[in-house]
């Protein structure tokens, strides 16, 4: 298996938003975003031709594989069903969030997280401050977040593509409501 990575997550700042996925989809297609759906592979397209144009890349020259060849990674978007709850989504990259108010580091997010995922209701308390609050609203750094309605966009290492003001505005239009992203690592 090739070696991943990376991807860039585009989710709706309200993570319990479930805007229209068919609607998602007819808008990134007409933006140019993603292509044509992989037949082999469900939710998943290939990059459109105005990819390049709605993610700001780093760098100079800007390369990356578009097309699958032979097993090797290659750039890809997918636009899974909405999940039923907000989802929690992080890597090997997320580290500890911050708490908003104090700004004090949630060391023990991953048993907080297992805590979570076994109660939806269930919030983080600050160890520096003691405030509690739901996961969605601590800080991850754009290492982590939470959605029901996510776009991840493979094969994007963290931090070297960023989504364009026209990208986000079309998934605002779209889906009704303002849109954040994050990386993440598997």
């Amino acid at each position: 298996m090739p070696n991943h990575a990376g991807r860039l997550i585009l989710t709706p700042s309200d993570p319990h938003a479930r805007p229209d996925r068919d609607r998602l989809i007819a808008s990134l297609s007409h933006l140019g975003f993603i292509g044509m759906p992989i037949s082999n592979q469900d939710h998943t397209f290939l990059i459109g031709p105005g990819f390049l144009d709605l993610l700001a890349f780093t760098g100079c020259a800007v390369s990356i594989a578009s097309e699958p060849r032979d097993g090797a990674a290659f750039c890809h978007v997918q636009v899974p069903p909405p999940a039923s709850r907000p989802l929690l989504l992080f890597g090997r990259n997320t580290r500890p969030p911050r708490c908003p108010g104090c700004r004090g580091r949630l060391i023990d997010w991953r048993a907080e997280i297992e805590r979570w995922g076994q109660d939806s209701g269930a919030r983080f308390t600050c160890p520096n401050c003691g405030q509690t609050r739901p996961p969605w609203q601590w800080d991850w750094k754009q290492q982590g977040g939470l959605g029901r309605q996510i776009i991840r966009v493979e094969e994007v290492f963290p931090g070297e593509a960023s989504p364009t003001a026209a990208l986000l505005d079309g998934l605002e239009r779209a889906g009704g409501s303002a849109w954040h992203y994050f990386y993440i690592q598997d």
